[in-house]
C-alpha cells in the first residue's frame, strides 16, 4: 500500500517558480501512464501561462483561484474538479489573500481521447 500526505514543507518551487509543487507518485513507480502533484499558489502567485502537450485534471483541495484556458476566464474554488485539455493556452492566478491549493494529475491523451 502506497499513502502520501500533503507537507508544507515539501513544496519546491515549480513551473519557472510560478508555482509550489510536492510530487505525489512517480510514473515508474506505481506503473501508471499519468503523473500528479500537490500544487501551491500562495496570494498573489500566478502560474506561468502554457501551452503543453499533457491533458491535466485538477481537484482544488483549498480556497479560490482564476482559471484561464485561451480566452475564457472561470473562478475555481474548493472541491472543484477540472480538465484543461492538451495544447490549449492556460494560466492558474491566485487572486486572494489566502492559499490555493490543488492537486493535480496529467497524462498524454490517446488518439481521439480528447476532452
Amino acid at each position: 500500500m502506497l499513502i502520501r500526505s500533503f507537507h508544507p514543507d515539501a513544496l519546491q518551487p515549480a513551473h519557472g517558480g510560478t508555482i509550489l509543487a510536492q510530487g505525489v507518485f512517480a510514473n515508474d513507480e506505481i506503473g501508471a501512464p499519468f503523473g500528479c502533484a500537490f500544487g501551491v499558489l500562495k496570494p498573489g502567485m500566478a502560474q506561468k501561462p502554457e501551452r503543453v502537450s499533457v491533458a491535466k485534471l485538477y481537484y482544488v483541495r483549498q480556497g479560490e483561484a482564476t482559471l484561464q484556458i485561451e480566452d475564457e476566464q472561470e473562478v475555481i474554488r474548493t472541491g472543484d474538479v477540472v480538465v484543461i485539455p492538451a495544447n490549449v493556452w492556460h494560466t492558474v492566478r491566485n487572486h486572494t489573500d489566502h492559499d490555493f491549493g490543488t492537486f493535480a494529475i496529467w497524462w498524454t491523451p490517446s488518439e481521439g481521447g480528447e476532452p
